[in-house]
C-alpha cells in the first residue's frame, strides 16, 4: 500500500479556558500544537442539534470542573499498559493449523483502552481476547500487534500510524481495532476538531488496511466511571454523547469501518472497570472482544 504519512495541519481552536480539566494520563510525545487556527463550526455552540452539551456548556462550569478535575488527578491511579503488545494466539489443534499459510493478523490501534492500562499482560486485553476468539471461530492461529498510547487523541493516534513499521502492520491486518476519543473530550477539544481529526485518522487507516475490516469503538459513559466527580462526570459525559454522534456520522461515509458502541447497561457494573475506577477491568475487554468478534462473524 502507498505511505499516506502526510502531515496534520488540521484547525483546533483550543477554548479560553485550562485545557485539559481532568489530566489522569501522561501525553509526553504527542503531536505538535495545531499549525493554524479557525473559528468554531455552529455544532460547537448551545444552539446545536447534536446531543450532549456543547463546549459552552461546559465551560459554564469551569471553576468547580476544574477543581473536581484536579482531584481526580490527584487522587486516581495512573496505571501502565498491558505487557506482550505482539503475541500469537492458537485454540486449535496443531494439524488445522497447517491446511494454508495465512496467519490472520489483528491490529488494535489508540489510546489507553487498546494499551491495556489495567491489564497486566495483552493476552487479557481485546487483543489478545479478540485473536483468541478469531483463532476459534477461523481455526487457525491469530496474531496481533498493539500500536497505542495511553493520553492519546485522535490527532496523536493518527501520527502513531506514519512509522513505516506502523504502516507495515495496518497494511497487513485482517482486522483493525481502534479506541479513541476519551481524551478528545476531557482535552477539551472542539466539535470541529474531533471530526477533522477523526476523519484523517480513518482515511489513513482505510487506505493502509484496504478492504479488511476496521473497527471503532465508541465512548464510554464516562458518567458512569467511579472515578468521576458527579458534575464533572456530568459534564464530560454529554461531551461523550455528542462526540458520539459525530463519529458515527463519519462512519457512515466509511463501508469497511463499523462503530461499537459502548452503552449496554450490563457493562456499568463494579468488575467491569480497573483499580483506578476509569478504565476497562481484563472483565469488560472481554466482553468487549465477544461483542467485537460477534461483528466480524
Amino acid at each position: 500500500m502507498r505511505d499516506i504519512s502526510a502531515t496534520d495541519g488540521e484547525a483546533d481552536r483550543r477554548p479560553p479556558a485550562p485545557r485539559d480539566p481532568v489530566s489522569r494520563e501522561t501525553t509526553s510525545g504527542s503531536a505538535a500544537p495545531d499549525e493554524a487556527a479557525s473559528a468554531d463550526a455552529p455544532s460547537d455552540t448551545g444552539g446545536s442539534s447534536l446531543p450532549g452539551y456543547s463546549l459552552t456548556d461546559v465551560l459554564l462550569h469551569g471553576p468547580v470542573l476544574i477543581a473536581q478535575g484536579r482531584q481526580v488527578q490527584r487522587d486516581v491511579p495512573r496505571l501502565p499498559g498491558a505487557a506482550g503488545r505482539e503475541g500469537v494466539t492458537s485454540t486449535i489443534c496443531e494439524h488445522h493449523a497447517e491446511r494454508d499459510g495465512h496467519e490472520p493478523h489483528l491490529v488494535v490501534l489508540g489510546d489507553s483502552v487498546a494499551d491495556g492500562a489495567g491489564v497486566e499482560h495483552h493476552r487479557d486485553s481485546i487483543a489478545g481476547r479478540l485473536a483468541s476468539r478469531m483463532s476459534d471461530r477461523l481455526e487457525r492461529p491469530v496474531s496481533w500487534h498493539v500500536l497505542a498510547r495511553s493520553g492519546a487523541d485522535a490527532r496523536d493516534v493518527a501520527h502513531l500510524t506514519q512509522p513505516a513499521s506502523a504502516q507495515a502492520q495496518l497494511a497487513r491486518a485482517d482486522v483493525v481495532v481502534i479506541s479513541v476519543g476519551v481524551n478528545d473530550v476531557k482535552n477539551l477539544r472542539t466539535e470541529e476538531a474531533w471530526r477533522v481529526s477523526l476523519t484523517k485518522l480513518l482515511t489513513r487507516v482505510t487506505a493502509l488496511a484496504g478492504d479488511s475490516p476496521v473497527i471503532l469503538l465508541g465512548l464510554p459513559p464516562i458518567e458512569a466511571l467511579p472515578a468521576m466527580p458527579q458534575q464533572l462526570g456530568n459534564a464530560l459525559g454529554g461531551r461523550a454523547r455528542r462526540f458520539e454522534a459525530i463519529a458515527a456520522a463519519i462512519v457512515a461515509d466509511y463501508p469497511t469501518v463499523r462503530h461499537v458502541p459502548l452503552t449496554n447497561p450490563k457493562w456499568a457494573r463494579d468488575k467491569a472497570f480497573a483499580d483506578d475506577g476509569f478504565h476497562p477491568s481484563p472483565w469488560l475487554h472481554k466482553k468487549l472482544a465477544k461483542e467485537i468478534d460477534a461483528l466480524l462473524a
